[in-house]
């Protein structure tokens, strides 16, 4: 049985109500006929109904053992009778919420279907700990976007507004500030866990980044190599990926508790980015959702595990870089 898209955009509008009385941001309407319509790049406008369907669809295909084998509490295939009238999980709500984020903001509105589908409805990474982040980010980013001196107008402008104040209390409204601490994962790895104890190491904080830039409908994935020059001994390290839709590429940075300073533009400012880290042939990888991937994205904690689909970035990381 698949959820009703209609029954949670009210409550995930409301998420999101704060960011849309802002006059700098349009509404979905200056793209579609009404707010029963969402705008993609490749597509148009579409119904949420279908739009529901498709991400739906997409999620439910490719879910890794553990999440099948917990669907139900994920929203997944319910029941219309369950227990405390409790007839969403998260990942049901989460995909709700980001539909309204798709009509909200204009820069999300250069994604492709497929782009949305994979790499901003989707609820989680790698096999982090599944847990109702989107609600929580979703509040603290509007806070943000409401309190920027100047209003954003592209992806690279949003993710450095994010990057710059999500870690702080002051300018996110999050529990705690958050900062980076070493050799946490797989201990503490999972947005929830990041947020209640305010700290991570990079994992950690790529992947809360990530989950951040996805509720305000850009595509975000985590990235990062198993083994510096190809050696367990020399450590491992996490960063994310940003999908730039007008180039149709995908860009990388750190978290800013893990590398601050860096831009989308110059791959050249992180710590990481040469030829020393380079060498004896690093690999790089990110994830993604898509389980038809013959590629797999090695977890440096888990790295028997082999159901986390993934995308090879060797070939990228080796030329940017390497130079």
């Amino acid at each position: 049985i698949m959820p009703s898209p209609f029954r949670l955009i009210a409550v995930a509008a409301a998420v999101l109500s704060h960011t849309t009385t802002c006059a700098s941001l349009p509404h979905a309407s200056s793209q579609c006929a009404d707010d029963t319509e969402v705008f993609f790049a490749d597509t148009g406008c579409v119904s949420l109904s279908s739009a529901y369907s498709s991400a739906y669809s997409f999620l439910t295909a490719n879910l890794p053992s553990w999440d099948k084998a917990n669907a139900a509490s994920l929203g997944f295939s319910l029941s219309p009778d369950t227990a405390d009238g409790l007839d969403d999980g998260i990942a049901t709500v989460g995909l709700n919420i980001s539909l309204v984020a798709q009509q909200t903001f204009p820069w999300a509105w250069d994604l492709p279907q497929s782009v949305f589908n994979e790499y901003v409805a989707t609820f989680a990474h790698v096999n982090e700990a599944r847990n109702n982040w989107r609600p929580v980010l979703s509040a603290a980013t509007a806070q943000i976007l409401a309190n920027a001196e100047t209003a954003p107008t592209t992806v690279a402008d949003v993710v450095t507004l994010i990057n710059s104040n999500l870690w702080h209390v002051e300018t996110s409204g999050l529990v705690n500030n958050i900062t980076f601490k070493s050799s946490q994962t797989p201990l503490i790895y999972d947005p929830m866990s990041t947020l209640v104890f305010g700290y991570a190491s990079c994992t950690g904080v790529s992947i809360l980044f990530a989950d951040a830039l996805r509720t305000v409908g850009v595509a975000a994935r985590v990235a990062g190599t198993p083994a510096w020059n190809g050696e367990l001994e020399n450590g491992n390290h996490n960063w994310i990926e940003v999908y730039i839709p007008e180039d149709d590429e995908w860009a990388f940075l750190e978290a800013a508790p893990a590398g601050g300073g860096e831009t989308l533009s110059n791959p050249c400012d992180k710590w990481f980015c040469s030829p020393a880290k380079m060498a004896n042939g690093t690999e790089f990888f990110s994830t993604r959702f898509d389980a038809s991937s013959e590629t797999v994205y090695p977890m440096a904690w888990d790295l028997d595990n082999d159901e986390v689909p993934g995308v090879d970035r060797t070939d990228y990381y080796q030329t940017t870089c390497n130079q």
